[in-house]
């Protein structure tokens, strides 16, 4: 019970930390992020050294932040997307630095570096993509619930933030977690995936859809810019690709031999645990709105 109640308050405070700097502003939420896609990667890193494989954890780190970064400046206009290919040069020194770095496994180093930097730095940099669009693509009206990002130094480019799919993806996601954590506990029995996670149901599973799905019925009334069914696709990816992205998670630690990815948050464990499930889903999502976009 005492887990229980440590678990709630700090979800609780971090839903309203995620909340307050995506509604805040386009530089809170930027800030933010950054600050989680840091402390997310190293976790990452810290947990594959429990494996006795040594990735570039700092080196990792910095291309992981750089990265994001040049994100940002893309999506908000000030850089051309050529500018993200710099990543090329930056990801090619990882090979370069193991050759003096005198390991027995270089190339396992190699692989968990580059797989830090897909799994955990390129979902968290695509959100930017989720909040900034064009003003002329969006269908937006009388400003509501968008804000023209005011440090553009292009004019003739003005770009649009927007926190309405953002915060609509983290409830979605938060939704579909709550009622497969509620249906589960009180009605699971059929094992989802056992070998990987002993306490996921197909009850949860399907609790936390339906929990999930009314949020995108709910979303559609308060946030329209997508309208209900394309809420509704985005529920349904959350819903799938986020239940990966948790069994993902836990297959890794798993293997790894650990109980939790960290113990930043109390009751929850790390970053990973908590952020898990968005790593899968993030992506997918991603390139459903530049379709629909």
């Amino acid at each position: 019970m005492k887990n229980f109640t440590l678990r709630t308050i700090t979800g609780f405070l971090l839903v309203i930390l995620i909340i307050s700097a995506v509604f805040f502003s386009s530089l809170s939420f930027a800030i933010l992020f950054l600050f989680i896609l840091v402390g997310t990667l190293h976790e990452f890193y810290s947990m594959v050294r429990r494996g006795k494989i040594h990735p570039q954890t700092i080196y990792g780190t910095a291309i992981g932040a750089t990265f994001y970064i040049l994100c940002f400046l893309n999506s908000v206009g000030f850089i051309e997307s050529s500018f993200l290919l710099l990543i090329i040069p930056l990801t090619i020194m990882i090979f370069i630095t193991e050759l003096f770095n005198r390991e027995n496994r270089p190339f396992h180093n190699i692989a968990y570096t580059f797989l830090g930097l897909i799994y955990i730095a390129l979902p968290f940099s695509l959100f930017h993509y989720m909040v900034f669009q064009p003003s002329d693509s969006l269908n937006i009206h009388n400003g509501e619930n968008a804000d023209i990002v005011n440090f553009i130094f292009q004019p003739e480019y003005q770009v649009v933030y927007t926190y309405q799919v953002l915060l609509g993806f983290f409830f979605l996601h938060w939704m579909n977690d709550t009622g497969a954590y509620l249906v589960g506990m009180a009605l699971g029995k059929h094992k989802l995936i056992k070998r990987i996670s002993p306490k996921k149901s197909w009850e949860g599973f399907f609790g936390g859809a339906l929990f999930a799905i009314f949020t995108g019925y709910l979303l559609s009334r308060f946030f329209p810019i997508l309208g209900m069914i394309n809420w509704m696709i985005l529920a349904i990816i959350i819903i799938v690709f986020g239940t990966m992205g948790d069994l993902t998670e836990s297959m890794l630690k798993r293997y790894l031999g650990l109980k939790d990815s960290g113990s930043i948050l109390p009751g929850h464990g790390g970053l990973m645990d908590r952020f898990d499930g968005i790593l899968l889903s993030a992506p997918v999502v991603f390139v459903f709105l530049q379709m629909i976009y």
